[in-house]
């Protein structure tokens, strides 16, 4: 019985007034619908519409859990107010008729709401559409910025409880009704939230109601000061200073589980895996997960991705259009252990079959809990590199937990030999699928492109390129390849060369110092997304990194005829031939010197140069292309899900 009671009772009642947008009306509706959590309903009311388009449409239309109301034109507080009243949800979002959801705002909302008990409110980052195109990125919750600006998407999830606490939504206002409102909850006490994700889709279409209060804003303010003048005047005398920051405090024991709410199960024939990474930052491990999830079949795989550190995600936009759901953990989650309750909550609703591991130590230290609690469920431990003078190796921490890992994916055949051969891990567990890239993208170019594209970047068309395509960060070491630019540059009077630094890192600042005076032949470009165009017209590539997986800026070079010098460390010595379609240089004293002067020489010896980048190519087409590394992944999750490992190769 308590389970069909929670399926007739929403947990959520999203209210939308509207008025005369009912050309939007649908949309708006259906990204609801569209939603992870599945117990909510949609209220309608419909504002004294004169708009034939909206009657039409309100008179006839049907869409699943929702409901709606008529009433004359009273004004959008009323509107919500009344259909807050018939709400039977605990929670209310409050949504425009002409702007849509993320499918998994109105879950994360929940999840914040249910943890904390002290908050009122959850709002997020806004991305507009239509006809303009940008984010708002508001700072985190505090009364005191509330009181000077707003900070709250005004279309955001909160407590029915403290709507009816603070008497609803100011009938009598001019307008920014949900600004005064979120200031009138934190005044009696709730607190406020923020995901930092971009949820909630803001249409700008012609002169719409918040166009027009813009256009009024100090007088609207001035009205909002005189509500609030108590509140004000403690802000004021520095008495807000500390008071209602943003809180973090979750319930004591907070446990979230399978009966907390509804979620739209996956379809029962795909295969659900769980992708846990630490970030959505732009790196070889991000980009292979990427390249990965982007050409997997949509419609044979569920995919779930989770983070578990706290950091910016350059990468999540283009994540969300190959996922079917991010949950960022930090972005509501303190401690392992609540991140462990939602990843272990995600697992159980949505049958998740896999949980592949890349470079995440919360995850692995979950192991033995997933394995006791989820028998049936595979994990995969994806390692990239072996660097054990590194505090956080992936791979030493990994292989402690062996008794619960199924499988080691690993790209190269000398990481397989470290596992077995120093860590004594059986053979029959470990899978060597190496990287793969997309060899028509990344092409060489033909003579035109070489020249309009040089020429874009305002280079001469007689200087030969050397570019380096890298973090800007201590692993990768950019510092050594300015220092080996500096040596080429100061022992050619001719004057031949121009080096080129793709990349962005936290070193970016001391890199652009050590450059100095020669920025404009060591030229620092940060992090582009047309790398395939840059090699179109680059001579070689260099790596100055201490160690490395299998490169996928290495497979992407050399698919583009550009060949590779870099230090023989492994990773360069899986793919390069030395002397053959790339350069190895040894580590020692003199490695500088000798980097530079190898270099000199292959760049003056075009005929060797020309071998070096046909047999480049030629090497991943062969070993390299993006369909054997689909297939090869597509592969190994076939067989963990009916029950094994491919046969050993």
């Amino acid at each position: 019985m308590l389970n069909l009671f929670k399926q007739r009772e929403p947990l959520v009642s999203v209210v939308i007034a509207c008025y005369n947008y009912g050309i939007y009306l649908e949309e708006a509706i259906d990204s609801c619908l569209a939603s992870t959590i599945q117990n909510i309903e949609i209220i309608v009311v419909n504002d004294g519409s004169d708009d034939p388009i909206t009657v039409d449409l309100l008179k006839t239309m049907k869409k699943p859990k929702t409901k709606i109301i008529h009433q004359e034109n009273k004004g959008i507080a009323p509107a919500l107010n009344r259909g807050i009243q018939e709400a039977r949800g605990k929670y209310i979002f409050r949504l425009d008729s002409d702007d849509l959801i993320h499918h998994t705002l109105l879950e994360k909302g929940v999840l914040v709401l249910e943890s904390r008990p002290n908050i009122g409110f959850v709002t997020c980052y806004l991305q507009s559409f239509g006809k303009e195109d940008w984010v708002w990125t508001p700072p985190p919750f505090s009364l005191a910025e509330l009181m000077r600006d707003n900070i709250v998407v005004g279309n955001s999830l909160f407590r029915k409880a403290a709507w009816e606490g603070s008497g609803g939504f100011d009938e009598q206002g001019r307008g920014y009704e949900d600004w005064e409102f979120w200031i009138r909850l934190a005044s009696i006490g709730w607190g406020g939230f923020q995901i930092p994700e971009l949820l909630f889709f803001y249409r700008r279409h012609g002169e719409t109601e918040s166009v027009r209060q813009f256009h009024r804003q100090n007088e609207l303010r001035a009205d909002i000061q005189r509500k609030h003048r108590r509140v004000y005047d403690m802000l004021e005398a520095g008495q807000l200073e500390h008071s209602m920051k943003q809180s973090s405090a979750i319930t004591v024991n907070w446990n979230v589980n399978a009966d907390t709410y509804q979620v739209r199960k996956p379809a029962g024939d795909k295969i659900k895996i769980m992708i846990v990474m630490p970030w959505l930052i732009i790196g070889g491990a991000e980009r292979f997960f990427l390249d990965l999830l982007e050409g997997l079949p949509k419609d044979q795989y569920y995919i779930t991705l989770v983070t578990t550190i706290r950091a910016e995600s350059p990468l999540y936009q283009r994540y969300d259009q190959c996922t079917d759901e991010i949950f960022l953990l930090p972005s509501f989650c303190d401690t392992p252990e609540q991140m462990e309750n939602v990843m272990f909550h995600l697992i159980e609703t949505r049958g998740i079959q896999i949980v592949h591991i890349n470079n995440s130590d919360i995850a692995y230290g979950m192991l033995p809990r997933l394995k006791t609690r989820f028998p049936g469920v595979k994990t995969i431990a994806l390692l990239h590199a072996y660097v054990p003078e590194l505090p956080w190796d992936h791979v030493r921490n990994s292989v402690g937990f062996n008794a619960w890992i199924d499988c080691y994916n690993v790209c190269r055949e000398s990481l397989k030999d470290t596992l077995t051969n120093l860590f004594h891990i059986s053979p029959n567990k470990i899978r060597v699928l190496p990287n793969g890239i997309d060899t028509n993208l990344f092409r060489p170019g033909i003579d035109n492109e070489y020249a309009i594209l040089k020429q874009g970047f305002n280079i001469p068309l007689d200087k030969k390129v050397i570019t380096y395509i890298a973090r800007l960060h201590s692993d990768k070491d950019p510092l050594k390849f300015v220092a080996i630019a500096k040596q080429m540059i100061a022992s050619d009077p001719a004057d031949r060369y121009r080096f080129l630094m793709i990349g962005e890192g936290p070193l970016k600042d001391e890199v652009i110092e050590a450059i100095g005076a020669l920025s404009s032949k060591i030229i620092v470009l940060g992090a582009r997304g047309d790398i395939h165009q840059v090699l179109k017209f680059t001579d070689v590539m260099a790596s100055t990194s201490p160690s490395e997986g299998l490169p996928l800026s290495g497979l992407e070079a050399m698919s583009a005829e550009v060949p590779v010098i870099a230090f023989a460390v492994r990773g360069w010595l899986d793919i390069i031939n030395q002397h053959y379609d790339g350069l190895l240089i040894g580590r020692s004293q003199f490695e500088e010197v000798d980097y530079a002067q190898q270099l000199t020489y292959l760049l003056d010896h075009p005929d060797w140069l020309g071998r070096m980048r046909v047999a480049a190519r030629k090497k991943v087409t062969t070993y390299y292309t993006r369909k054997l590394f689909l297939d090869r992944y597509q592969g190994l999750y076939r067989e963990l899900v009916s029950g094994g490992l491919p046969p050993l190769e």
